[in-house]
């Protein structure tokens, strides 16, 4: 998680010190949960839906058409994980915390005005952290696909609303939060889940 960090800092930093124009974007919504199953039991683990926030760094480079990193964060839980104790079994909701930092950009659907709208996308990294002793955080590939609008508010701030779906791989039946032993093993390929959120864009 640090070098997720300090990778962050070094784009902002070098974003303020380029020669051309900078979109920072600061963003809060709310995102739909998703699930595992667990391919031992066929459970259903939810992961409970929750607000997220974070921001986007775009860099125009023709009409209508970005350039963007995009990163959020979400504090979660993922319920009913099956916990395996000395002389007991039991379940327990999980805190966890999932991190997107994707690559992509916007190309435009139309511009009128003040109002322009477009399809968003990327691709990059899922990290799933989960708040419990014994667990390990797990990196996985992810990739993201939207629609959205901004309005103009002036020539450089802007009103950004987007509805995006996210995508997380896996590998069929593997092996999550491994820590010596596993603590769920995925049927599936795909963990999926949509958010919806608004930000001020800020143009430099």
């Amino acid at each position: 998680m640090k070098k997720l960090k300090n990778l962050l800092i070094v784009t902002l930093f070098v974003s303020s010190a380029g020669s051309y124009a900078v979109e920072i974007t600061p963003l809060y919504g709310y995102r739909g949960g998703g699930e595992f199953i667990d391919n031992d039991t066929q459970q259903k683990h939810t992961v409970q839906s929750s607000e997220m926030y974070g921001f986007i760094i775009g860099f125009p480079y023709e009409r209508g058409k970005d350039w963007e990193i995009y990163y959020s964060h979400q504090s979660s839980d993922i319920r009913s994980v099956n916990l395996t104790q000395p002389a007991t079994t039991s379940t327990a909701d999980i805190p966890l915390t999932i991190d997107y930092l994707h690559i992509g950009g916007t190309a435009p659907i139309s511009e009128e005005n003040k109002l322009k709208t477009f399809v968003s996308g990327g691709v990059g990294f899922t990290y799933l952290s989960p708040d419990f002793s014994g667990f390990q955080s797990d990196l996985r590939a992810s990739l993201s696909i939207g629609i959205g609008l901004k309005y103009f508010l002036s020539e450089n701030i802007a009103v950004r609303l987007e509805a995006r779906g996210l995508g997380t791989l896996f590998n069929s039946n593997a092996a999550l939060f491994c820590n010596g032993g596993c603590s769920l093993s995925v049927n599936g390929s795909l963990f999926t889940q949509i958010e919806a959120f608004a930000g001020l864009a800020f143009r430099f």
